[in-house]
Formats: structure tokens, C-alpha cells, sequence
């Protein structure tokens, strides 16, 4: 290999997609002086200088994820809006605590639950002359259906 070919100005480094000021900070943080100068322009070892063009920028500090926050700050501010709003939405009453919820769904299920017994109850006082096994079937029917409505609610 010709070792000229080697030797890159700053203006030919810019083929790995950087600014010449970008280059000149990344060889400066790095320790990487120019092995040569051509007039008054440095020149640089591109076998040296490669791989602190290349690679994936390190997290220069231990600070926690910001979320894609360029800043603490702007977190925060996030985080703080998002607690007003949901505050003046539950104001608004347009979302509820999970206590509210879980009530709710148990008040639900309480009450097509007591509707099954009605029901049957219903059929005996308007039919009284019908078959008690075709009450046990459609007993056995609510209840299949009951519990179909309670796996769903579990999952909401």
C-alpha cells in the first residue's frame, strides 16, 4: 500500500459523513495528531484515524435514560404537564381512578349475575307448567354465558 494514499487532509475525512469541525473534536478527544503536514494543512494517518470515525457515539455520562429528552429539564417539564393534565381530566371527570374502575366492573358483574337468577325466576311465575330440566338447561346456558362475559371483562 502507497503510503501517501494513507495521508488524508481534513477536507478527504469528510467522507465519513462528518464536518471538518466535528473531525478536528473527535481526533482532538481522541489524542490523534496529524502525522504529517502538507504545506501549512494537516495530514492524517486514515488507518489511525478510522475507527474514531466509525464508531457508534459512546453515552459520555451515567446519567439516567431521559426518554429521548435532550435534557432533565425538558423531562420534567414533561413529566409535569402530563401530571396537570391527567389531574384536570380527572376534574373533568373524563378518566377515573382504578379504584373507581374495579368498583364499577364488580358492580357489573353483580348485576348480570343477579339478572341470571331473575330470569329463571321469571320463566317459573309466567310458565309455571314448564319442564324443571329446561330450567336446569337454561340455567347451565346463563351460566356459560356469565363466564364468558367475565373472562372479557378481565380483559379490558
Amino acid at each position: 500500500m502507497n503510503n501517501e494514499k494513507r495521508l488524508w487532509n481534513l477536507t478527504e475525512l469528510e467522507l465519513f459523513d462528518y464536518h471538518r469541525s466535528t473531525i478536528r473534536k473527535k481526533l482532538k478527544a481522541a489524542g490523534i495528531e496529524p502525522v504529517a503536514f502538507k504545506g501549512s494543512t494537516p495530514l492524517y494517518d486514515v488507518i489511525q484515524v478510522a475507527p474514531y470515525l466509525t464508531q457508534a457515539p459512546v453515552k459520555e455520562s451515567d446519567a439516567p435514560d431521559l426518554m429521548g429528552f435532550k435534557t432533565a429539564a425538558e423531562l420534567r417539564a414533561y413529566i409535569q404537564a402530563q401530571s396537570e393534565k391527567l389531574s384536570l381530566m380527572q376534574d373533568a371527570r373524563e378518566v377515573i381512578s382504578k379504584d373507581e374502575y374495579e368498583n364499577e366492573i364488580g358492580r357489573l358483574i353483580a348485576t348480570i349475575k343477579s339478572f341470571k337468577d331473575k330470569v329463571i325466576t321469571r320463566i317459573e311465575t309466567v310458565i309455571p307448567d314448564v319442564d324443571p330440566h329446561n330450567l336446569e338447561d337454561l340455567e347451565r346456558l346463563l351460566n356459560f354465558d356469565l363466564k364468558a362475559v367475565a373472562d372479557e371483562l378481565k380483559n379490558l
